[in-house]
């Protein structure tokens, strides 16, 4: 792990300026870095949720806004997840008593534990439309931009994988559908890099750009080929006598 923020008891790593990306952030707006809340109670009796909004807890805010009582006789019905319900998940709740992720599972598989193996997130960083964007180490910053300190993990992924920074052309597809899981095998490399026209020698110089980037060693098979020679490691791909058929 590498160096962590700057700011007394936050082990989150560095993302800017020697500060994680929620302090360098507060620094951004204010100019200075903003001390953390302490959470509080709820100001209701007999509440053990935080409170949010007002003194009040998100559930008896909404009461007070739409009604102008909290009804603090009246138990709130939504049950209380400060976490996340599937056994061993410590991560908070997002919907139906379930983190994002194992949400996500649940919609798709149909069960909270499909599609596994489950990706523990950890460090800095957030998610964004789905996808973990984080910080670049220094060690990896050749397989990105120049001057880009941070990229969606996927993507790093796939730039180790190839060696190289991903074209803009280039995406990265997940096979199983969870944007999470960014296993090697688990991604694929796509393309939406199209000929400029219809023309066939516009159709030929796209395919012949497309196989000297992605499959070389076909390139110079098939232009070995187009000269009569054997391709290199198959010396049998060219007969001794074009005219004579093979038995």
């Amino acid at each position: 792990m590498g160096a962590t923020c700057s700011v007394p008891t936050c082990e989150v790593p560095i993302y800017a300026r020697g500060l994680c990306g929620r302090h360098y952030r507060q620094q951004l707006r204010h100019g200075e870095v903003q001390p953390d809340r302490v959470p509080t109670d709820c100001a209701v009796a007999g509440c053990e949720r935080s409170a949010v909004t007002r003194g009040w807890c998100h559930g008896h805010y909404l009461r007070w806004s739409r009604t102008g009582n909290v009804q603090a006789h009246k138990p709130l019905t939504r049950p209380l997840r400060d976490v996340c319900c599937v056994e061993g998940c410590e991560r908070g709740g997002h919907s139906a008593g379930m983190c994002r992720s194992h949400y996500e599972r649940q919609r798709k598989h149909g069960d909270p534990m499909g599609g596994k193996p489950f990706r523990l997130v950890t460090g800095g960083g957030s998610i964004s439309h789905g996808y973990w964007y984080g910080s670049v180490p220094k060690d990896k910053r050749h397989l990105v931009p120049p001057g880009r300190t941070a990229e969606f993990e996927h993507r790093l992924v796939m730039a180790e994988v190839l060696g190289r920074p991903l074209l803009p052309h280039e995406t990265v597809h997940h096979k199983n559908g969870d944007r999470l899981d960014n296993r090697p095998a688990n991604l694929e490399l796509w393309s939406t890099m199209q000929p400029k026209g219809q023309r066939v020698v516009d159709k030929i110089a796209w395919a012949r750009a497309l196989l000297e980037l992605y499959d070389p060693e076909t390139l110079q098979a098939l232009e070995l080929c187009a000269d009569g020679e054997a391709p290199t490691g198959d010396p049998s791909a060219v007969p001794d006598n074009p005219g004579q058929e093979s038995r």
